[in-house]
């Protein structure tokens, strides 16, 4: 975890902004009709920390609401936006690697 925590503070500059800034993706909405994103996504989503995936699962692939998913796991409200937005990072840098071919 403290990899993961490094490489997303890697990402923003000492004043919290893009150190490079991210490239437009192309078409994503093409690559949601994909079978092969949904594989990568999946790879994506076992890279990260149990408790941010967990979350973002909870939040964006069983639609639960953020009182629901604070009340299950125990947690404070922000501190489920921040594990949410752990996770959103965590997988945009994984499927700009992996699926959209950055570097």
């Amino acid at each position: 975890e403290q990899a993961f925590e490094e490489a997303l503070e890697a990402q923003f500059d000492a004043h919290g902004h893009w150190a490079i800034r991210p490239a437009t993706w192309l078409d994503p909405q093409a690559s949601l009709e994909q079978k092969r994103f949904w594989e990568v996504f999946e790879a994506c989503m076992d890279g990260l920390p149990a408790k941010p995936a967990r979350v973002f699962g909870m939040r964006e692939l069983l639609g639960m609401e953020t009182e629901e998913i604070c009340k299950e796991l125990g947690l404070s409200t922000s501190n489920c936006w921040v594990l949410l937005h752990r996770a959103r990072l965590g997988l945009r840098d994984c499927l700009s690697r992996r699926w959209f071919g950055e570097t």
